[in-house]
């Protein structure tokens, strides 16, 4: 039997090469004249000698021992993070023997034909723009992308769509349920909420939020859920903050924010509010807003190292973590810690790919990274983050290419990724299994 830490042999060195192009099994097998059960008696020896739990770890750990060739992955060093893998070499193939000249001239002559017919069809599009001083737009492929369902063997599962499909929404979860609130549509920006029952796998209407916004985040203390800032129509930030009351189904105001924000990361910790960075209206910032439920006051904190919006936040052990984000230019790999009692900032290990509007949770110990690619970065996995080596390793996705501005929360250590952005809006709602692990110790007798 495999152990861990055995020497892959040539066979399944190969698969591992394979698997890292994103084939399937049933390819693979094709691709080797092999039977499917034998490439996956192959890929569990390999899961045991590696280490991993999945393809996409597979694939990471291959990276990071340089058996699978990585163009791109120094994202420090270049100003793209997008990743491709090589393929495996073809074999050359004998050139084939020249045309006769008539038939070189009729083909060149159709050439012709074809390109200026497309030209002439070509639908024209006003150039987009990014210099830094928007936000980045959400651009709709010519034809929309095929609704992929999560492959059987994903730890991921799609739960009942949210109705209204949207991205830079909120999410918010208590007292057993999940708020979807407000964000962005088809048809412009909304003020809708959605409440799902994961238990009956159902969805219900509540009260709509009264300042329709998006690129907004949400915060829960107790049974309340604020949803600070948040652009409006015209894509201006607001200062405005409003608490819902899940219990009455109820909207009030509370203080405003020191300045109009959206498009910033947002965590909380011992009812306090922590907003960091986001977009002002003219450029992305790296201010901290500290928000005391209790006395209802807005504070600021030190400031991040560098300007960023579309960030994510969340907590460990009393210190904040902010990661990834865009700068006007690109997505970003940078982990950051903020500690609340020092008022302090230092850098963790950075993502492996750049991520702007991503979720991330909290959970053991451990941060899952969840969304956030396809603008300047290819989004190929999420990621998990162990504080105890301060490393990110790689997890499955249930989407591919392109996945910005889901809704994110923890539900009874289930991970609930709702809507977002992939050459559309998006009403999926995907539920990825967290396993912890408890060590139970037997008492002597005596």
């Amino acid at each position: 039997m495999p152990e861990y830490g055995d020497p892959l042999t040539e066979r399944e060195q190969e698969l591992v090469q394979l698997v890292a192009t994103g084939v399937t099994n049933r390819q693979i097998a094709q691709q080797l004249s092999i039977s499917v059960n034998t490439v996956k008696v192959h890929l569990r020896n390999i899961y045991t000698k590696m280490g991993a739990e999945s393809r996409t770890e597979a694939t990471m750990i291959a990276v990071r021992k340089g058996w699978v060739i990585v163009q791109g992955a120094d994202t420090a060093a270049k100003d793209s993070d997008e990743i491709t893998i090589e393929q495996p070499p073809v074999p050359p193939v004998a050139p084939a023997p020249p045309l006769p000249r008539f038939k070189r001239v009729a083909l060149i002559a159709a050439l012709l034909l074809v390109a200026t017919g497309i030209t002439a069809t070509w639908p024209r599009v006003s150039p987009q723009t990014d210099n830094g001083l928007s936000l980045p737009p959400d651009l709709e492929a010519e034809q929309s992308s095929p609704q992929v369902s999560p492959p059987e063997e994903s730890p991921w599962h799609e739960r009942a769509q949210m109705p209204t499909r949207r991205a830079h929404l909120a999410l918010a979860t208590t007292a057993g349920r999940i708020f979807a609130i407000a964000g962005q549509t088809p048809e412009g920006t909304t003020a809708t909420v959605e409440i799902y029952d994961p238990q009956r796998d159902l969805w219900a209407r509540g009260t709509d939020k009264p300042v329709p916004v998006a690129y907004i985040s949400a915060a829960t203390i107790g049974t309340n859920v604020y949803v600070p800032g948040g652009c409006d129509a015209d894509n201006t930030p607001v200062r405005t903050v409003e608490m819902y009351n899940t219990q009455s189904d109820s909207w009030r105001e509370v203080s405003p924010l020191p300045e109009p924000r959206c498009a910033y990361a947002l965590a909380t910790m011992d009812k306090t509010l922590y907003l960091f960075g986001g977009w002002d209206g003219q450029r992305y910032v790296a201010t901290v807003f500290i928000y005391d439920s209790q006395t209802d006051v807005w504070s600021t904190g030190a400031q991040m190292h560098a300007e960023r919006g579309l960030a994510a936040a969340s907590h460990i052990e009393g210190r904040l973590y902010v990661v990834g984000g865009y700068d006007g230019k690109r997505e970003l790999t940078t982990c950051t810690i903020y500690d609340p009692e020092t008022d302090t900032w230092q850098e963790c290990a950075p993502l492996a790919v750049g991520r702007a509007g991503l979720g991330m949770i909290s959970l053991g110990g451990q941060l899952y990274a969840i969304g956030g690619g396809g603008r300047t970065s290819y989004l190929g996995f999420n990621e998990r983050y162990n504080q105890n080596n301060d490393t990110w390793s790689a997890i499955d996705t249930p989407r591919v290419g392109e996945w910005r501005s889901p809704g994110l929360v923890l539900y009874e250590n289930s991970i609930y990724a709702i809507g977002g952005w992939s050459n559309y809006y998006l009403g999926f709602n995907y539920v990825y299994k967290v396993f912890t692990y408890r060590v139970f110790i037997p008492a002597s007798s005596q």
